[in-house]
């Protein structure tokens, strides 16, 4: 039986603005066709890093609270564009481009950092940390809302989207709704400016089920954090812990978190029980490490 994990020491901290500037002025590194945001680079290599990966129409923008709060807490931690995403976004992102290209281009990204590396993926992006947790010795591998593998038992899947373009951003209503489940006066005006279209090939591996995982070569311990306030569609009831079961990590479920937790209005508590799975997980990091 794992340790109970808790972030009921963790303050609620409401954010009403939405304000993610301060990634805009991180220390970039290019590499693999990805673009790397980092935050307090550790005393050493052998300390586990945090590696986050976004999800469908998301950049590294999305973890700018989780950079600033790891690095207060004197963990290293990176926030990744990959390819056709956050600021490597462009009109010409191909269509073509898919889920297991990202698992690729993740792949010889993190063997670019020699350096111990945790994973984190959410939603969409929880698909190429699978792939690169099959195919890389990590150190951990982190799910926030994911989307399920394939080859996952009653996997549910989803209506696709046409092929021949990009699929448009969600407008503010909908971003209301399934990102952050608050009051539909509710200004996000400052998402809706940063999320990009995305690939439909992308849309459709996650829609279709395409993206099978080989969950017998994932090795490193992990936990899959669950959404309470995500959209049933999506994320039907009891989905999340199956994934966990099928990966063989932890599963724990956040109270009153929105599927995009790491920057709803109770982002902090997300980051929290974060942080008690990190402590817990790696116990001979000192916490002023």
């Amino acid at each position: 039986m794992s340790p109970k994990m808790s972030a009921m020491n963790a303050p609620h901290q409401p954010t009403d603005q939405f304000d993610f500037s301060s990634i805009d002025n991180k220390p970039r590194i290019d590499a693999a066709e990805c673009r790397l945001f980092t935050a307090c680079r550790a005393r050493s290599a052998a300390q586990p890093a945090f590696l986050f990966v976004a999800g469908a129409y998301h950049g590294a923008w999305c973890y700018s609270h989780y950079l600033d709060y790891f690095a207060q807490h004197h963990i290293n931690c990176f926030a990744i564009d990959l390819p056709g995403h956050g600021t490597l976004y462009s009109a010409s992102t191909p269509v073509s481009l898919g889920i297991n290209d990202l698992g690729t281009h993740l792949v010889q990204a993190c063997r670019t950092l020699n350096q111990a590396l945790i994973l984190v993926g959410h939603s969409m992006g929880a698909l190429p940390v699978m792939l690169a947790a099959a195919g890389l010795p990590l150190a951990g591998m982190v799910l926030l809302a994911p989307s399920p593998p394939g080859n996952l038992p009653h996997a549910q899947a989803l209506p696709a989207v046409a092929t021949d373009r990009l699929k448009a951003a969600p407008n503010a209503a909908e971003i209301r709704k399934r990102f952050l489940a608050v009051e539909a006066n509710r200004d996000v005006a400052a998402i809706v400016q940063r999320l990009t279209p995305e690939s439909p090939t992308i849309l459709n591996d996650r829609y279709l089920l395409r993206v099978d995982i080989d969950s017998r070569r994932i090795q490193c311990p992990g936990i899959c954090f669950e959404a309470e306030l995500d959209t049933p569609d999506r994320h039907p009831e009891g989905q999340d812990k199956a994934i966990a079961d099928f990966l063989g990590i932890q599963h724990q479920l956040l109270k009153q978190q929105p599927h995009c937790m790491m920057y709803g209005d109770r982002w902090i508590d997300s980051a929290a029980a974060l942080l008690a799975w990190y402590r817990i997980t790696f116990p001979d990091i000192p916490a002023s490490a």
